[in-house]
């Protein structure tokens, strides 16, 4: 197969090409800026300015990186219908489907458990709007790049 980058730009994929190893950098990175986003924002008050940036900018480097992630090559192939995959891909797709959905149970299982929990022991805890908003988000963003990332990381780089 010829190089994509070679074609005219015409011609080329609409979408992201990633290697591997940066498909697999990329993913790390924006799931884990976006929780880092979550934790951090229970701390923000008016009166830290430092911080507030800090977290700002933690959640635009995940939001942008797991949009990047959902265009990429394999965001594309976990999107793609059966009719363009051969039966390995089919069967590969499928099987990070089933990993991201185990992945968004867990995630809304342990949420719920873990606002109960905190609930009982902080008797000023409360799960307020805003805080129900960000986990949501937070859901969204990483159950929206979870198939191209389980892609990604199952995915292994040719030795030439």
């Amino acid at each position: 197969m010829t190089n994509p980058h070679e074609k005219p730009v015409r011609d080329r994929p609409k979408y992201i090409l990633l290697t591997p190893l940066s498909a697999k950098v990329l993913s790390v990175v924006a799931i884990g800026a976006i929780y880092l986003w979550f934790v951090l924002k229970f701390f923000l008050s008016g009166d830290q300015p430092a911080l507030q940036l800090a977290v700002g900018a933690l959640g635009l480097v995940g939001f942008c990186g797991s949009i990047v992630m959902f265009l990429c090559t394999y965001g594309f192939l976990a999107n793609s219908p059966d009719e363009y995959l051969d039966e390995r891909e089919i069967q590969d797709r499928n099987a990070a489907y089933v990993k991201a959905y185990i992945y968004a149970t867990a995630m809304l299982l342990v949420g719920y458990i873990a606002s109960d929990i905190v609930g009982k022991v902080y008797s000023g805890f409360e799960v307020t709007p805003p805080v129900v908003t960000n986990f949501l988000t937070l859901a969204l963003f990483t159950c929206l790049i979870m198939p191209a990332t389980v892609l990604a990381w199952r995915d292994k780089e040719l030795v030439e």
